[in-house]
């Protein structure tokens, strides 16, 4: 009986082992400072057009925390002080978003955990943002991509690592 429960416990504990290994090797290959090289949307048909934001950065750290941040370009100066349309405005053509992030790698995904946004949304009904990612041959580009609830991947951010 006792050898049952040993063997049983060493299952248990090669499992988590071995989970904990696959997302750590996730998460290593995730690590570091990525910026925006393309973001295209893909209709029905699978037809792509650029997305809004053309800017960005994303970064994932060791501790499992990330943060990222998307631009619209030809985002106009503020006057001073400014009128409420030129903040609306400003709003809207930035997203900004932290928190902690895990990684499935046997599912080829990373859920973002947003804890803090620019979309007060996505802090006030805690948010998970699954994305499905793949890396380039030479691992200098990540593809962030989304999909919608049938599946199908309606949006692909292209990232080239910084450091």
């Amino acid at each position: 009986m006792r050898s049952r429960i040993a063997l049983a416990f060493l299952m248990l504990f090669a499992t988590g082992a071995l989970e904990a290994q696959q997302s750590s090797a996730g998460q290593r290959q995730l690590r570091g400072n990525w910026r925006l090289v393309s973001f295209e949307n893909f209709d029905e048909k699978g037809a792509a057009r650029p997305a809004a934001f053309t800017s960005g950065r994303i970064m994932y750290d060791a501790a499992g925390q990330m943060a990222a941040q998307l631009m619209q370009p030809g985002r106009k100066p503020l006057t001073s002080p400014p009128v409420e349309a030129e903040r609306a405005a400003a709003y809207s053509g930035y997203l900004s978003y932290f928190g902690r992030y895990t990684v499935d790698p046997s599912n080829s995904t990373v859920t973002h955990h947003v804890e803090g946004s620019s979309n007060p949304n996505w802090v006030s009904t805690p948010t998970q943002l699954v994305r499905w990612y793949a890396f380039s041959k030479d691992g200098k580009r990540l593809m962030l991509s989304v999909k919608n609830a049938a599946g199908r991947v309606t949006g692909t951010l292209t990232w080239e690592r910084i450091r």
